[in-house]
């Protein structure tokens, strides 16, 4: 006769999927405020495309806060940023100053945290609900914040979180790298657009458009840039396959020795290439641009 064994009974957080980081947001500081861009891939059951950038505005106008998010879906993140803009708007925000502001999103978020993240079945050790981006604008003076749970971080320069943040980081550090100035308008939004279209291309986890958002010092928000078409991320790219196809004939030539004599017309067929793509690149990115509205 066999005797029955007790039931084992096993945590079921262990054999839930782990949640994993998905999507790409960056988010830049420049010389008159903030520039968000975000992919817009929603990795649910059925996978569709969808804004991932949430902002808000008081009333009279004077504070606003943006969310650029990353997650598997969004569910908790906006839950989170509706929280968090809940809260804050509770403090007198004609007296309040930004640390005020900071420090009481962070208080919004651990509180969120602890009612419906550290209780969840699928909160193991490592596991991913959300990101945030978050810009604060406060009486004509900007900042921006990146999220590590219950911390909004500072952010000085540049921050990408998601899936694709390794290679939207790779490419903006080879950018700042022969372009350490101030950053101005142009360099953000072409930096964002860059980074964030290139993890699109390459990482499986990041997918549909390109979105942006411009927050400017002024309190102003919208997505209309003069560089939205020209310089853009196709001449980008076209650039860079030019560069390697030079490279790869200057060291095939370098092999058979010839590379002294031939050198010379391959790197003016090069330039002559490049004048093309850019001169290309230049009709179609005319007169095409027009300021958006404030909404």
């Amino acid at each position: 006769m066999i005797s029955a064994k007790p039931l084992r009974l096993v945590d079921p957080r262990v054999y839930r999927p782990r949640r994993k980081p998905v999507t790409i947001a960056t988010g830049f500081v420049y010389d008159d405020g903030l520039v968000f861009c975000v992919d817009t891939k929603i990795t649910t059951n059925i996978k569709t495309n969808e804004s991932k950038i949430l902002w808000f505005a008081s009333d009279d106008r004077k504070f606003c806060m943006t969310f650029a998010m990353a997650a598997e879906d969004l569910i908790f993140a906006k839950a989170a940023a509706d929280s968090c803009w809940q809260f804050v708007t509770k403090l007198d925000l004609a007296a309040a100053t930004m640390v005020m502001v900071h420090k009481a999103a962070e208080f919004a978020l651990a509180e969120f945290y602890r009612e419906h993240i550290f209780t969840h079945p699928d909160r193991t050790p490592g596991a991913f609900f959300y990101e945030h981006l978050v810009g604060i604008w406060l009486r004509g003076e900007t900042r921006l914040f990146v999220s590590h749970e219950t911390i909004l971080e500072p952010v000085r320069e540049y921050e990408c979180i998601g899936a694709g943040d390794y290679l939207a980081k790779y490419l903006i550090r080879q950018y700042r790298k022969v372009n350490p100035g101030p950053v101005t308008l142009e360099d953000a939004t072409l930096m964002a657009t860059y980074a964030v279209e290139n993890a699109i291309d390459y990482d499986e986890r990041c997918g549909g458009e390109a979105e942006i958002l411009i927050f400017r010092n002024s309190g102003q928000m919208d997505n209309a840039y003069r560089t939205v078409l020209y310089p853009n991320y196709g001449l980008a790219g076209t650039f860079q396959s030019e560069m390697w196809k030079l490279l790869h004939d200057l060291a095939a030539e370098q092999v058979k020795g010839t590379a002294d004599t031939v050198a010379p017309g391959l790197v003016e067929s090069y330039c002559e290439r490049i004048r093309e793509a850019e001169a290309e690149s230049r009709r179609w990115g005319s007169g095409n641009f027009s300021e958006r509205p404030e909404e």
